[in-house]
């Protein structure tokens, strides 16, 4: 009887293929960079049937990594980056537009008029852009739009399943949390087919056949690629938290069945929804973060992340520099997607070094000001260790500097990509394999910072950060 679980991890800047045991034993994995195209200020695109491309290709290499075949495969669990925007034609299969990434800031303005109708709708969802992609198709008589999801999910099913989950409906902007079904209302109000949009199924159980592999594998799980992560830690119990850091740095914190609101710049989302309950997290988004540090390393003219991550640990301060990482707008607690990045206290004895020391304080210190922004705005206890995953946790230099400026240990995931473990677990529980809740041998720690700075240290720090960059 087949066992592996296939997890499919469609990020923003790459996509992995991972194969596991039930137990969380990572058999083969293999990876693939995802090109996105800025053709104008503030615009972010991908490639749809490239991506598509990508995907299978990448599946094909983690099988023969895990020395298996499809037949090997008990289900497939599938995350992905939130709120992008993918256009096809459900007759002929064929990409009608670009995809919009979730990044792209084109929706500015179309938010700030949706909220003042009434609608609780930010510049990065899917909700302030679908209006101006569909306007720019001609044919629009057998449009289908989704998440990056549910267009893998629809090719991997032939056309058989279109379909999302409430954790991706969510940050698309076009989830009713009162009746948990897509905002009649809002769509009504833009003019857009109610029959376009995906079918909202539960997180994890079987939805239908990966027919397009060959054998009709169950698609046993879909959820948006920051709450995977949270599930990938273990992290569902109320005030259980981490931090993924990848492009951007994303603070999640379960609220567990109780759907709490602080405030816009910290929102509400929905962490899962199966079996008839919903949980639901709070979530903090650190905007610049991976990318901070590639625009950094580019302009110093630094060939590499190994001589990057030598010149942080070689250089114990910032020589009094300061950076702040906004170069796509402020996130949490801000909310001002305007503010430009920034760096300041310049002199004849700045360094590289001591530039590359700043951006990673920088980092930590628009962590912990997310970290505070939910823990303190939702009264929740704070957790015995903040845990994180993503590939910049491979920075040995950024994670103590996190903990040191955060004042708790810095508990690091094993698989640097948690997400791809959430959608393995969320799968593994959709096909029986695994009960809900049940995280069994997935969340795993190979290192833990501890904080070097006493309290009064670490505030005095941060605080010290926060009068340079704010004024």
């Amino acid at each position: 009887m087949p066992e592996l679980i296939l997890a499919l991890d469609i990020g923003t800047t790459s996509l992995s293929a991972c194969v596991f045991t039930p137990g969380g034993e990572l058999r083969g994995v293999a990876s693939t960079p995802v090109a996105s195209v800025s053709e104008r200020p503030g615009q972010v695109e991908q490639d749809a049937a490239a991506l598509l491309r990508s995907t299978r290709e990448t599946i094909n290499a983690a099988l023969a990594k895990a020395r298996a075949g499809v037949g090997d495969l008990a289900g497939i669990g599938v995350t992905s980056q939130r709120a992008s925007i993918v256009c096809w034609d459900r007759v002929t299969g064929r990409p009608l537009a670009p995809v919009v990434v979730w990044s792209d800031l084109r929706g500015t303005q179309r938010a700030t008029e949706l909220q003042q109708a009434g609608y609780m709708v930010m510049p990065q969802t899917a909700a302030a852009k679908l209006e101006s992609v569909v306007a720019g198709i001609s044919d629009r008589s057998n449009l289908a739009w989704g998440n990056v999801d549910a267009w893998i999910i629809w090719n991997l099913s032939r056309g058989q399943v279109h379909a999302t989950d409430r954790s991706q409906a969510w940050p698309m902007g076009y989830l009713d949390l009162g009746s948990l079904g897509w905002n009649e209302a809002l769509i009504q109000h833009q003019g857009l087919d109610p029959a376009s949009f995906p079918e909202l199924v539960d997180t994890w159980g079987v939805m239908g056949p990966a027919s397009a592999l060959g054998v009709d594998v169950p698609i046993a799980a879909v959820v948006a690629d920051q709450q995977s992560a949270l599930i990938g830690h273990g992290c569902e119990a109320a005030s259980a938290g981490k931090v993924t850091y990848g492009t951007s740095a994303t603070l999640n914190v379960s609220t567990g069945d109780e759907l709490k609101f602080v405030n816009m710049t910290t929102p509400p989302f929905v962490l899962s929804s199966a079996g008839g309950r919903t949980k639901f997290c709070l979530e903090g988004m650190v905007i610049t973060a991976g990318s901070a540090f590639d625009w950094m390393r580019r302009t110093l003219g630094i060939e590499d992340h190994e001589t990057f991550e030598r010149l942080a640990e070689d250089n114990p301060d910032a020589g009094g520099a300061w950076f702040l990482p906004s170069l796509q707008g402020l996130g949490a607690p801000h909310g001002d997607f305007s503010r430009k990045g920034a760096m300041g206290s310049l002199t004849t004895a700045t360094t590289p070094g001591h530039l590359v020391r700043a951006a990673v304080e920088g980092l930590a210190c628009r962590v912990r000001e997310a970290f505070d922004a939910v823990y303190d705005g939702a009264a929740l206890p704070r957790p015995d260790a903040l845990r994180v995953d993503g590939g910049m946790t491979n920075s040995d230099a950024l994670m103590q500097a996190q903990a040191d400026i955060l004042g708790l240990p810095v508990a690091r995931h094993a698989l640097r990509e948690a997400t791809a473990a959430g959608a393995a677990i969320c799968a593994a529980r959709g096909v029986g394999l695994l009960k809900d809740d049940e995280t069994a041998g997935f969340a795993s720690y190979d290192r833990t910072y501890e904080p070097r700075l006493s309290p009064e240290e670490a505030l005095g720090r941060f605080d010290q950060w926060k009068a340079a960059a704010y004024g």
